[in-house]
């Protein structure tokens, strides 16, 4: 069984993800990562910026406009990361303890791939891959004037997601991240329910949390693991549960 794991902050998990029991996706321009952050604009040929802005396209706002298109192109997409090797255990990674789970004091979650994707079938994923680190090309879009300007983003989607949403510069492949990419215009959530399968404490999680956590998961299901270091490596032990 393919695991994937999901680093959050205790009080996040606490009060959101746990009673719910789903995890909550986010649109690509409200991301927090460097290439997400920055306004998107492209080269391309026939793009008819004047015929998709007619009320505030000029030749002095064309560039504007360049960006206004990019940041379309980016609001298509939602997307939750996850980490996933076939070489190390997620829980193992020591930059996202650090990054994403308060230095240790949040939580990991462990997911059932395969699970997660069977009990979110009511749900159309676009892409789950793991992203590249390599690719850097540039991206030019071509413009089909036959084509609305919904039409034309959705082949720009289909065409360069890979280059678009699926890449990173090689400073971020410690992560080993695995993207899961919806096209959807409201917010989706995942269920988890029945694809959590491990619930991993950081070295500095206030454990005084136990029964805040545990009334909402089946033990037998889930199980609860204490990360510690040694040799130079976080490694697991079981966690007593009552």
């Amino acid at each position: 069984m393919s695991k994937i794991y999901h680093y959050t902050k205790l009080n996040t998990a606490i009060e959101f993800v746990l009673p719910s029991m789903t995890l909550r996706t986010n649109f690509l321009n409200k991301m927090n990562g460097p290439k997400e952050n920055q306004k998107w604009s492209f080269g391309g040929i026939n793009i008819d910026y004047e015929g998709m802005y007619p009320e505030t396209y000029s030749d002095e706002t064309h560039i504007n406009h360049q960006y206004k298109l990019g940041e379309e192109i980016k609001s298509k997409i939602q997307a939750i990361c996850f980490v996933h090797s076939d070489k190390y255990d997620g829980f193992e990674n020591e930059m996202m303890w650090a990054q994403y789970s308060e230095n240790h004091r949040g939580i990991c979650l462990e997911l059932d791939t395969e699970l997660l994707v069977k009990e979110n079938n009511h749900l159309d994923f676009f892409k789950f891959e793991n992203m590249n680190y390599d690719l850097k090309e540039n991206v030019s879009l071509y413009w089909n004037l036959n084509l609305s300007k919904e039409e034309n983003i959705d082949n720009v989607i289909k065409r360069h997601f890979k280059l678009l949403f699926l890449s990173k510069s090689h400073y971020w492949e410690k992560e080993f991240e695995k993207r899961l990419l919806i096209i959807n215009d409201n917010l989706c959530k995942l269920n988890i329910n029945k694809s959590l399968t491990g619930i991993y404490y950081g070295l500095s999680t206030n454990y005084h949390y136990d029964v805040a956590i545990e009334q909402f998961i089946d033990k037998e299901q889930t199980k609860i693991y204490k990360v510690y270091y040694e040799k130079n490596q976080l490694k697991r032990m079981g966690k007593r549960t009552n």
